[in-house]
């Protein structure tokens, strides 16, 4: 019975080493890896045998040995190129799939206006690649990724009010975030030929501002206007009293002038005004003009004798009065002091 048992083990023993020598098993799908130049990958089969060795004192021993196969595709890598700001990134090109070892160019614009008055600038590039030209390629032996990093910029307009004054420096492009400081070139324009122009403040975004210089943070986009007052010269002249109103003033502003009235040069003789006469035409020594332009104004006089000619025929009556008195006088003297009348006299 023993002996039945022990061939039964060694037939089910026989059994199982012949199936497992003459089966062969697919294992199963590896996952593939990249490296060299080529994918290696696909399915791996695996079997098992028996070998016998010349040197080996066993007969037979077990072994498994595997297969592989390996593909010729190469392997592909993206390249991601973005753009800082990301309001930008249509402008950056470059991006795809690479194969593996490929050199990989990219490329972005150096100035992109998004506005009238803002725009980004090309300042370097960041990430897998790194420079200040704008334009680079990377080796594709992994994914990678660039960004192309830009400065926005803001314009900064500069104009003067009216259209003749002078413009002053400092108007153009600015980094977001810079000061500007701009100066006014003078702040007294001409007056030479009795027309100037006077500094009087700035407009900043249509918001007025004092002083010179302006420093203004461009953090947006900025307009600003120098701002200059038209004014003309009133020159009042009077070759004899003493006239006020001289002077600048601004265009269009209406202004009072005045002469006063000079002593007579002589007893009984007076200075009478006649009147105003150049930029504006008045008989009252206190009036008003508009300047509208440079203007001279010059106070005219007259000579009244009239309280002479009054004292002189005055002083002619008091003497023929005078005269005419003495004459009769005298007369009536004459006839009572001659002889017939003294005779007649005593006759009586």
């Amino acid at each position: 019975m023993r002996n039945c048992l022990r061939a039964k083990v060694a037939v089910a023993v026989l059994v199982l080493v012949v199936g497992v020598a003459s089966f062969s098993v697919f294992v199963g799908p590896v996952a593939a890896y990249r490296g060299g130049s080529y994918r290696w990958g696909g399915r791996y089969y695996y079997s098992w045998g028996w070998y016998y060795p010349y040197y080996s004192y066993y007969p037979y021993y077990p072994y498994y040995s595997y297969y592989s196969y390996y593909s010729s595709q190469p392997a592909q890598y993206q390249l991601t190129v973005n753009a800082d700001p990301s309001s930008a990134s249509g402008q950056a090109t470059g991006g795809g799939s690479y194969s593996y070892g490929s050199t990989a160019s990219f490329s972005a614009q150096n100035v992109i206006q998004a506005s009238q008055d803002t725009r980004y600038v090309f300042v370097r590039w960041s990430g897998d690649y790194s420079g200040s030209t704008s334009s680079g390629s990377v080796t594709m032996d992994s994914s990678k990724t660039v960004t192309a990093i830009y400065q926005t910029q803001y314009l900064l307009t500069v104009t003067a009010q009216p259209a003749n004054a002078p413009y002053p420096q400092g108007g153009g492009w600015y980094n977001a975030g810079d000061t500007a400081t701009l100066t006014a070139p003078s702040l007294n324009v001409g007056g030479s030929d009795g027309s100037r122009l006077l500094f009087s403040g700035w407009s900043v975004d249509g918001n007025n501002q004092a002083g010179s210089p302006l420093s203004l943070q461009m953090n947006a986009p900025h307009t600003v206007t120098a701002q200059y007052k038209q004014q003309y010269y009133l020159t009042v002249s009077s070759d004899r009293g003493v006239t006020s109103g001289s002077g600048w003033y601004d265009a269009g502003t209406t202004v009072p002038i005045n002469v006063s009235t000079p002593p007579g040069p002589s007893f009984g003789v007076n200075f009478v005004f006649n009147g105003w006469q150049g930029g504006v035409t008045s008989s009252s020594q206190s009036t008003q003009i508009v300047m509208d332009g440079q203007k001279t104004v010059t106070a005219t006089w007259r000579t009244d004798s009239t309280v002479l000619y009054v004292t002189i025929a005055a002083f002619i009556v008091a003497i023929l009065l005078v005269a005419g008195f003495f004459f009769k006088s005298q007369r009536r003297s004459d006839t009572s002091s001659s002889p017939g009348s003294n005779q007649a006299t005593r006759q009586a």
